[in-house]
């Protein structure tokens, strides 16, 4: 400590090793200075710190509002990417639904099982609970459906071998261009009723029976009186009992004999382009028991792979109330067919 009045305290500093000393003197005078800098300083801080935006507070609540934001953003996202998985599992839900209903009435399972089907899945922009509740209530309206089809009487009107069911082509390497119902006819422009599908395939490819059954017919006709079936060239008819047949057309070679039993998926002939088509097709028609009377239906209602744009009204009406002026099967029974199998006609080497 100093002798004088003013001075605090005085440190001083002597080195070790000789030399000036050094000193530091605090003065009253000298700590009032140093207080009122500290508390000027203190102010400015505080002043500082008042004008930001959102004080001192809302700088630091900053970064706790871009957390949460960050975490309501996943939320989000999570939330988008369960929805379209629930919309996709709708979507599938839905497609089994019909196809099983159609199965139900293919193999004659009592009515009350696939009459009544349910709404078509909730659009992309539904909200949660619409999704939700439709998947809650058509759920259950599959399984009770695959249920009843494992447990109920099942009366197709021909055995479960022979229900035509499978594809008739290779549905990878096929496409159906024209299905059961009205069409424009590509040859007179006018509207007709077509009674089967039109399954455009690659020239050759193998018609395999959709299942087992006798041959009716197999070759082309010849006689005037069955002239409405000249227009699908070489074909194939058969029969699968309890009034269910099945017509091929357009076929460029025939390999079985009338009278010959057929097993599923055996090979009737192939793809051609004979009789009325403009490209290589197969004519594919169910004909099936109605009211008491073999009629043609629309083959989407057992071929499970074709696809079927109004369920609802078609198993109401599986012959769509077409006209009956289909080609009927008497004039062709009546006609003949060729005594050997048709093969395919060698193409010269212009048509090459």
């Amino acid at each position: 400590m100093g002798v004088n009045d003013h001075t605090l305290w005085e440190i001083q500093w002597h080195p070790a090793g000789g030399g000036p000393f050094r000193r530091l003197v605090m003065t009253r005078r000298g700590l009032r200075r140093a207080l009122i800098a500290l508390g000027v300083v203190v102010v400015l801080a505080l002043g500082v710190v008042g004008i930001l935006p959102l004080g001192l507070k809302g700088f630091l609540a900053r970064f706790t509002v871009a957390a949460e934001e960050r975490e309501n953003r996943a939320l989000r996202d999570r939330g988008d990417l369960l929805r379209e998985h629930a919309l996709a599992e709708a979507r599938r839900l839905y497609a089994c639904l019909q196809r099983a209903r159609r199965l139900g009435w293919a193999v004659g399972a009592p009515p009350a099982t696939w009459r009544e089907g349910c709404e078509p899945p909730p659009i992309p922009t539904a909200g949660d609970e619409t999704v939700v509740g439709w998947l809650e209530g058509c759920g259950p309206r599959l399984d009770g459906l695959a249920a009843a089809l494992a447990s109920e009487p099942l009366t197709p009107p021909c055995p479960l071998g022979n229900l035509p069911s499978a594809a008739p082509v290779d549905i990878s390497l096929s496409v159906p261009v024209s299905l059961f119902g009205w069409r424009t006819s590509p040859f007179t422009g006018k509207t007709m009723a077509q009674h089967g599908a039109m399954l455009a395939a690659h020239l050759g490819d193998a018609v395999m029976a959709p299942g087992a059954g006798t041959v009716l017919f197999a070759g082309s006709v010849h006689e005037r009186r069955a002239n409405e079936w000249t227009r699908l060239g070489n074909l194939v008819v058969l029969d699968h009992g309890g009034g269910v047949l099945t017509v091929f057309g357009h076929l460029q070679d025939v390999g079985v004999r009338r009278a010959q039993a057929i097993a599923r998926g055996q090979r009737l002939g192939s793809v051609g382009q004979t009789g009325w088509t403009r490209v290589p097709a197969l004519y594919f028609e169910i004909r099936w028991p109605v009211g008491g009377v073999t009629k043609p239906v629309d083959p989407a209602l057992v071929n499970l792979w074709l696809p079927e744009a109004d369920l609802d009204a078609r198993i109401v009406a599986p012959a769509a109330d077409l006209p009956d002026d289909f080609a009927p099967l008497p004039h062709l029974l009546g006609s003949g067919s060729t005594r050997e199998p048709v093969r395919p006609r060698r193409r010269s080497r212009a048509q090459q």
